[in-house]
């Protein structure tokens, strides 16, 4: 019961206090909220975008596809252009997208993320895409932006090197594998015996799917290297959507301004209230 009493006389004294400071109170608070609106309403606005991106230089370091790994090249390079942004350092940034440093000067943020696949055990699995965030000043600059990133990866020199190799051994892949179904369609058609049996049927057998025909498999593989080649550094699954509405953080800020201030009032009042007593 004691301790009920002191609650309630507590709280009737913090009422008392606040009344007696009330006006204290509001001007502290109005003059914080009218501040944080005022600076959000004049600081450089910005606009949020993201597209949907793929890279092939997991395939051109012959990489397994560990998850985790499937895009991490690719995305650290991208992220690591955050060091220039964060330490505004818009020349370094600029040459590395080949772009005016009027341009480069507009982003704000850029960031990479792996993207990932749920499977029926719940269990997450990476897939061979990432998002990538961009936040710039001007909007009408996104387009220049997503070209540059084209640029930065294409004059990478290791991605470079890795993707000029890669092609050549696919090249004199496909060259052996043409050879080979060429040696293999003369044994079929002259009909000489050979130690391997070349079946002509050309079905899928088997839990993986094996083609049983030597000729088709061969096909089969050369058109999956194929398709592979034609795997750029970076590709634009979905290109950075177009915005038009600045980010707005108005009741956010105005929110913790108005608590802030608040709490810096009480403290003012408790001091003036010490001072004359």
């Amino acid at each position: 019961m004691t301790e009920e009493l002191n609650l309630s006389e507590l709280f009737a004294n913090f009422v008392k206090f606040i009344s007696r400071n009330s006006r204290l109170l509001l001007i502290i608070v109005a003059i914080g909220v009218v501040g944080v609106i005022g600076y959000q309403k004049l600081k450089t606005p910005y606009y949020e975008t993201k597209a949907i991106c793929m890279s092939g230089i997991s395939e051109y370091e012959r990489q397994e596809q560990v998850q985790d790994l499937s895009q991490r090249t690719a995305i650290d390079l991208i992220n690591h252009l955050q060091i220039n942004i964060a330490n505004e350092d818009y020349s370094a940034l600029a040459l590395s997208l080949g772009v005016d440093v009027g341009v480069a000067s507009t982003i704000k943020k850029i960031e990479a993320e792996q993207l990932y696949q749920q499977d029926m055990n719940e269990k997450f699995y990476a897939l061979n895409k990432f998002t990538i965030l961009l936040v710039v000043f001007d909007n009408d600059k996104i387009p220049e932006i997503q070209n540059s990133l084209i640029y930065y990866f294409e004059h990478n020199q290791y991605v470079m090197s890795r993707y000029n190799l890669y092609k050549q051994s696919c090249s004199d892949l496909l060259e052996d594998i043409a050879e080979e179904m060429l040696e293999l369609s003369k044994i079929r058609s002259e009909n000489i015996s050979s130690k391997f049996a070349l079946s002509s049927n050309n079905t899928l057998t088997g839990k993986r799917k094996n083609l049983s025909n030597e000729i088709i498999a061969l096909a089969h593989i050369r058109e999956n290297i194929k398709t592979k080649e034609q795997l750029k550094p970076i590709s634009f699954v979905q290109n950075f959507a177009k915005v038009n509405q600045k980010e707005d953080d108005v009741l956010v800020w105005t929110v913790l301004a108005a608590v802030l201030s608040f709490i810096f009032g009480l403290f003012s009042a408790l001091i003036r209230e010490i001072k004359i007593k």
